[in-house]
């Protein structure tokens, strides 16, 4: 380990050491080389055999957002920006083999808003009228609350963000498609000049098959809003395809596995 500690010493001085520098120059054991600019350098962690480094706690990103909001710098789950991470059903904390209504929080479509939903049962989940199968007047979100996976995972300073945060964000920052590591993402540049690495192609979890997933599809979030139904929790869409630049938000079932980007407010 101590090793370890003088070899990360000596390259973060090396990272350092000229502001005229750009990047890293990592030298591979094939005698290749991969060029990373600093900006796709979130932090530096070794592994062993094949042991993967366990999921950290993200950086609060401050991009100059008019309302104070900062962003995590990477996924739930994750432990680096371009890193999907796990994957949630709308209210639920922990990943699963399967996602389906069987076994969500309220076991079909139609249990829920009724006493075998948690969400409704304790307030985070009311509606005021129905025409058909759509609710009017769903005036919750389950942010900060014990349903809410980003700050059961990294503390009450945390929380899923609402479909007004993610349109701040859509609204207020440029958009760029880069490449990590392999990985497609998309760039967001605040009013401050600060960024912030969200990747591509995640995807959604519907029973035991990942779907929509790869290169050039979205990447779907959730936010912590209801939607129209209360079958449905609040999504948002990131996707790398040129048809689908324009980021979106929209309704999907809540036993979906879902990604989570996490934010907090400026202290």
């Amino acid at each position: 380990m101590k090793t370890i500690r003088i070899m990360l010493s000596m390259l973060l001085a090396v990272m350092t050491y000229s502001s005229m520098a750009q990047g890293i120059i990592i030298y591979k054991s094939n005698g290749t080389q991969e060029k990373l600019p600093y900006i796709a350098v979130d932090s530096i962690i070794p592994y062993f055999a094949d042991k993967e480094p366990e999921p950290v706690e993200a950086r609060a990103v401050d991009l100059g957002l008019p309302s104070g909001t900062l962003w995590a710098s990477h996924n739930i789950g994750a432990t680096a920006p371009e890193k999907h991470g796990g994957y949630y059903a709308f209210g639920e904390t922990e990943e699963k083999l399967t996602y389906s209504w069987s076994n969500y929080m309220c076991t079909s479509e139609a249990a829920c808003a009724t006493s075998d939903d948690p969400l409704y049962a304790d307030r985070l989940l009311t509606y005021t009228d129905k025409i058909g199968s759509y609710y009017f007047g769903l005036n919750c979100n389950i942010a900060g609350s014990k349903y809410d996976v980003a700050t059961q995972t990294w503390g009450d300073s945390w929380m899923m963000p609402t479909a007004a945060q993610f349109q701040e964000l859509f609204d207020n920052c440029t958009r760029e498609e880069v490449q990590i590591n392999d990985a497609f993402c998309i760039q967001y540049t605040g009013p401050n000049g600060n960024t912030l690495i969200i990747p591509t192609g995640g995807g959604y979890k519907d029973g035991k098959e990942l779907k929509s997933a790869g290169t050039f599809y979205a990447t779907r979030f959730w936010v912590a809003d209801f939607t129209y139904q209360v079958s449905m929790g609040g999504g948002a869409s990131i996707s790398s395809t040129a048809e689908s630049a324009a980021n979106n938000i929209y309704g999907e079932y809540r036993y979906y596995g879902k990604q989570v980007r996490a934010v907090k407010k400026k202290e």
